[in-house]
């Protein structure tokens, strides 16, 4: 019970800073993030959601759908996700992301 509460006092330390995070990023990176947990989280959801249904029934094959699911919280759709958030990154404040700001300068 003890080492409960201990984790639970980490997480509200943990959450001012995480909320402070979310609400310091630009509006179109909160989107992109935002869209992309919520596909990740629906996908998790429809794969238990199957699996119960497969269970009922008798047989479960669930091999399609978990490859789907490690597919889009692998490597390189984190860093996909990563790259068009960096894309939208404007420090300056003129309408136009920094990365197509250095192409022009180029």
């Amino acid at each position: 019970m003890q080492k409960g509460l201990v984790m639970l006092e980490k997480l509200k330390g943990i959450l001012p800073k995480v909320t402070a995070k979310i609400n310091g990023m630009r509006q179109p990176i909160k989107w992109v993030v935002f869209l992309y947990f919520g596909m990740v989280a629906m996908l998790v959801l429809t794969y238990y959601a199957a699996w119960l249904c497969q269970w009922y029934a008798g047989k479960v094959v669930m091999s399609d759908l978990l490859s789907l699911i490690k597919e889009m919280v692998g490597t390189s759709m984190v860093a996909f996700v990563t790259f068009i958030a960096g894309c939208m990154v404007d420090t300056d404040h003129d309408g136009i992301p920094d990365r197509f700001e250095e192409e022009e300068k180029k």
